[in-house]
């Protein structure tokens, strides 16, 4: 099977590890994706090999995506931010769902703090 995903339409990916999940193996990862589609959308792929995985981590850090553990974001596509806690991170609203409500994520306070400096 072959997917492909627009890369310009992506604003956060979730990957899945061995070592997150042990029901995930390198033949059959994880990712969540959210898309920015006028909304936010947001779509799992089962069975994602482990180098259709490590290409999209690529492509995205080529572009400029932040990292926070398994999460990677676009610093472009946050519309606020708001730390909880130094030690805990924070949230990122990344956009609105189809029934307008936010679209957050949580991200660590180094990743927080990188994003700070880049707003």
């Amino acid at each position: 099977m072959e997917r492909f995903i627009n890369i310009d339409r992506v604003v956060a990916v979730q990957m899945t590890t061995p070592e997150d999940n042990p029901l995930v193996t390198d033949n059959s990862r994880m990712i969540d994706v959210w898309f920015n589609t006028g909304a936010i959308r947001k779509q799992m792929f089962k069975k994602v090999s482990k180098d259709e995985q490590e290409s999209l981590i690529t492509k995205l850090v080529d572009r400029g995506f932040l990292q926070s553990g398994n999460l990677y974001i676009d610093p472009k596509a946050i519309l606020f931010a708001e730390m909880e806690h130094q030690m805990v991170g924070g949230l990122i609203t990344i956009g609105f769902g189809d029934n307008d409500k936010p679209v957050e994520l949580k991200v660590k306070s180094q990743a927080f703090s990188e994003l700070a400096g880049r707003l």
